[in-house]
């Protein structure tokens, strides 16, 4: 039974946009994953010390933080369907010539390029879920699509561990970078700005949606940087940022060197705490959504990930490192659904592109620092305890900061933050 317009009610064409915006993520995520799986090899190729390793992998966040800023600017400026599609297009070329790199100069001067170009993608992708999504389905979505943020580096070190054992590091980043391009063609050929401009949108749907967007004022950068909700989201999101960019880039490693795992059985026991992650981050959004109670979700996840990298840390055995490995991926990326959502529902559409942008450049600050203090202290005391403390305390801090947060804020029509 079609509609007056001629379109099926109520097709939810904004899940479609969501499952899009999921296959984005994920590719980004494989891509940037297939680093710190192929950094023993390249530490080995390289001659490379711990300290210089973490370097390798905080060459992504000097050139991904630089970018998230601007890009969110370029997103409010140009569209997230354009912004997108730049993004993949360009971040893909420069996996392709990861592979290529001949020396530890050009690996770290590619890997920036390739930081770049990923970092146009998180404001566009936000700015979009906010446009597409009324606030009752936020976390929802939110946490669908940043269930790929886990499923990507589950599914990394399934694929190319073998092929990396058996045709080296380089084969891997050149394979990788062929869905980017596929899917940066599909970003300008399915995604819309808004959903009025989708041409299988019908009627009823935009009811839904919902779009109040005109009857907010448009805030300048500066007016946003004076609210102090928006400064603890960037503080929330830095410190837990530490445990997600420091547990993915050493764990590889620690499997690898600690528990004396194979490249080949690495990648695989690397899967399980992301396969966990990825039912993490659904689930947290579900209950975010169905209760309500998002910061409490939030409390809850960030503690659970300072327990369980404690008990990493002093697990006497490989199957018990293991679980609690597996436990820690379950929580690290569990933050994301509920904690989306605030931002989302707190500013308006418009300035989601450069609002998310500072956010999330507080997590690419602690995505630069983090795997090169956690390199440092495994260097200066001879094991990864004092990493995974690193990373618990960190947690810890998060958690202390969602408290701080006020039990639900929105942005008035005034464009003063009020407690509602």
């Amino acid at each position: 039974m079609l509609s007056s317009d001629g379109k099926p009610p109520q097709n939810k064409v904004r899940w479609w946009i969501c499952f899009f915006l999921f296959l984005t993520w994920l590719v980004s995520y494989i891509d940037r994953s297939l680093m710190p799986m192929a950094l023993p090899l390249i530490g080995q190729e390289f001659h490379l010390s711990p300290t210089v390793m973490g370097a390798v992998i905080s060459a992504f966040f000097v050139g991904y933080a630089s970018m998230q800023i601007p890009g969110g600017m370029i997103a409010d400026k140009i569209g997230p369907r354009n912004s997108i599609t730049l993004g993949v297009a360009f971040w893909s070329g420069f996996s392709l010539l990861t592979g290529m790199a001949g020396n530890l100069t050009a690996l770290l001067g590619i890997r920036v390029c390739f930081g770049l170009g990923e970092g146009l993608h998180p404001a566009a992708a936000f700015k979009a879920l906010s446009a597409w999504f009324p606030a009752s389905e936020r976390s929802r979505a939110n946490g669908f699509v940043m269930s790929s943020n886990a499923l990507g580096p589950m599914i990394a070190p399934i694929l190319f561990a073998t092929l990396m054992n058996t045709f080296g590091w380089r084969t891997a980043f050149y394979i990788v970078s062929v869905p980017g391009f596929i899917i940066a063609l599909g970003a300008y050929w399915l995604l819309r700005d808004r959903p009025a401009d989708h041409p299988r949108v019908g009627a009823a749907e935009l009811a839904e949606i919902g779009n109040d967007e005109e009857a907010q004022r448009k805030i300048p950068f500066t007016e946003l940087l004076t609210y102090p909700v928006l400064w603890r989201l960037f503080f929330i999101y830095m410190t837990w940022d530490v445990t997600w960019w420091g547990f993915g880039a050493w764990l590889p490693s620690y499997l690898f060197k600690v528990r004396g795992f194979s490249i080949a059985h690495t990648g695989l026991v690397t899967a399980l705490p992301y396969a966990a992650g990825f039912i993490g981050a659904s689930v947290a959004g579900w209950i975010a959504d169905r209760t309500g109670k998002r910061k409490t979700v939030l409390a809850v996840v960030l503690v659970g990930i300072a327990i369980s990298m404690v008990l990493t840390a002093t697990a006497p055995n490989v199957t018990t490192a293991v679980i609690f490995l597996t436990i820690a991926g379950f929580f690290l990326p569990s933050i994301q659904g509920p904690f989306w959502s605030l931002p989302m529902d707190m500013l308006p559409s418009r300035v989601m592109g450069y609002s998310s942008g500072f956010i999330n450049t507080g997590g690419q600050i602690a995505g630069i620092a983090s795997p090169i203090v956690i390199g440092a202290l495994i260097q200066w005391t001879g094991s990864y305890y004092a990493g995974f403390i690193f990373m618990a305390i960190s947690a810890a801090i998060s958690a202390l900061l969602v408290a701080t947060l006020p039990r639900a804020a929105a942005l008035s029509r005034s464009g003063e933050l009020v407690d509602s």
